[in-house]
């Protein structure tokens, strides 16, 4: 830590982090440091977010589930009321999904994100591809310094344990559902892994999603084979009442890594989920330190992914990803748990200036790129969304054009839906000739998994891990009319209300989260 230093950046890159009377490094003499009156941190690195349903509002969860497929299948209607049916129109729309992708981006940078998973996309040719956004996608990077992650396998690899313990073998991440839920067949879930004694489908390319359901032992297991897993605890909270046994995880030495997870059940981003996982460790007394907890969405994040030597630290030679927030003074590592998204500064993307205060983006990007946003907090803000090699998906569209978009489809659902042919044929955005549109893997079989699908030697083999999906011809049913969810928790006083009063949360959680958001 460097209580007053100057750090240089050149191209997308850090130059060098020297104290502030130091001597400019060769080829700055010229330049005068922009003074940010905050503190630098490397930007946050989200490892779980299903990023398209970061439009939908938080859900009132009615009760405790034991895992992810009592909520999450076809036997909730609210699933389908709340989830299914809204993004099945925003997501085939042509007009109306370039709008989602444009918004939900947006949103994880105003919460200090510059790294998150990305986006899918099917087409009308068969083709499926992520989109090429501003921030970082560990799915696709075009960069050898940032091996390319994968968050879904083709549906016959994940229903074979030979089959992906040979895709494990293989040298990219993959960051899987693992374990979600707290009841036995959760945990059942992780036991399918085990081919025989001794011998798992589990590597260091094995990235477990919320393991809520795994035994000190089975943490034990992970770590022994070299697997790592993202903790996503206000969402565990939300629908479990528990949060994975993070002190376990620790003692048998799981890298862990953070995940907001998504909007109907999660925080609005990473720097919402530092204080859920803070408050959430002080609960179950885990022994957790501010630095640990910051660690998990910098640096541990990036050693998960292999890109420690490219991201999640201000070290020279590694990229200019920074989250800058207000003030100076205490533990710096507190100071940003206990940042609101007022407090942020500036989010600078390979060395672009992106999102933050207009005066300080715009000493550092082209004044005619930017666009003013409507964000509570001191001081005018905007926007950088310019980019050279943008996505033709988005091109041109702003975001305040793009809210409007969602606002009014949203308020509109019940006519948009009864519009919808059934069964809906492809129709989303065309670019170059080919139509897109949201590949919802949460919504409908899409022939790439999210998990695991492995036979459970409970059932005799005969049942998979996972929840079952409905078809996409499934009848969306009866909508009604919903509130796109805010960018930020201090803009969207609803969502510190819902927190307030949502069943599953320890006494009192709600509410202590909300006065550490607002």
């Amino acid at each position: 830590m460097l209580d007053d230093g100057v750090l240089y950046v050149s191209g997308r890159s850090i130059d060098a982090v020297l104290p502030a009377g130091a001597p400019a490094p060769p080829g700055f003499g010229h330049v005068t440091p922009v003074v940010t009156a905050g503190t630098v941190y490397p930007g946050l690195i989200e490892l779980h977010n299903h990023l398209p349903y970061d439009v939908l509002p938080l859900w009132n969860v009615p009760k405790k589930y034991g895992n992810r497929s009592q909520w999450g299948g076809s036997g909730n209607p609210a699933y389908r009321t709340l989830v299914t049916g809204p993004m099945r129109v925003l997501g085939e729309d042509p007009k109306l999904m370039p709008a989602v992708v444009r918004y939900v981006e947006a949103k994880a940078m105003f919460n200090g994100t510059t790294t998150t998973q990305g986006i899918a996309l099917f087409s009308n040719a068969g083709a499926r591809r992520m989109y090429r956004g501003i921030v970082r996608n560990v799915e696709e990077t075009d960069d050898p310094e940032l091996p390319e992650a994968n968050s879904r396998i083709a549906d016959v690899v994940a229903a074979d344990a030979e089959k992906f313990l040979a895709r494990l073998k293989q040298p990219h991440r993959l960051l899987l559902h693992l374990a979600e839920g707290t009841d036995k067949a959760a945990r059942d879930h992780f036991l399918a892994l085990k081919i025989e004694e001794g011998r798992w489908a589990i590597t260091e390319n094995l990235v477990g999603i919320h393991c809520t359901g795994l035994a000190a032992e089975d943490f034990q297991v992970l770590a022994d084979h070299g697997g790592s897993m993202v903790w996503s605890p206000l969402s565990n909270l939300l629908l479990y009442g528990r949060t994975a046994d993070i002190a376990a995880a620790r003692r048998a030495g799981v890298l862990i890594g953070l995940g907001s997870d998504w909007s109907v059940s999660g925080s609005k981003g990473l720097l919402g989920e530092l204080k859920a996982a803070r408050l959430a460790a002080d609960a179950d007394e885990v022994e957790l330190s501010d630095r640990e907890l910051v660690a998990m969405a910098t640096r541990d994040a990036a050693r998960i992914l292999g890109w420690e030597r490219a991201v999640g630290s201000l070290r020279p030679g590694l990229r200019a990803d920074l989250l800058i927030t207000a003030g100076t003074a205490g533990d710096p590592y507190t100071a940003l748990i206990q940042a609101a998204d007022t407090d942020i500064r500036l989010v600078v993307i390979d060395g672009v200036a992106r999102y933050g205060l207009r005066d300080l983006v715009k000493a550092l990007a082209s004044a005619e790129e930017l666009e003013e946003v409507s964000v509570t907090g001191r001081g005018k803000r905007v926007v950088n969304l310019h980019d050279e090699a943008a996505d033709p998906l988005v091109a041109g569209l702003t975001l305040a054009e793009a809210a409007d978009r969602l606002t009014t489809a949203l308020a509109d659902l019940p006519a948009l839906a009864a519009r919808t042919p059934q069964p809906t044929p492809l129709t989303g955005a065309a670019v170059g000739g080919v139509r897109w549109q949201l590949a919802l893997d949460e919504l409908a079989p899409t022939g790439a998994e999210l998990r695991p699908r492995l036979p459970l030697s409970a059932a005799g083999g005969t049942h998979r891990t996972g929840p079952e999906l409905g078809p996409m011809t499934a009848a969306v049913g009866a909508l009604a009319p919903i509130v796109l969810d805010g960018l930020t928790a201090s803009s969207d006083s609803a969502f510190a209300a819902a927190l307030a009063h949502e069943n599953n949360l320890p006494a009192g959680f709600g509410a202590r989260l909300a006065r550490l958001l607002t």
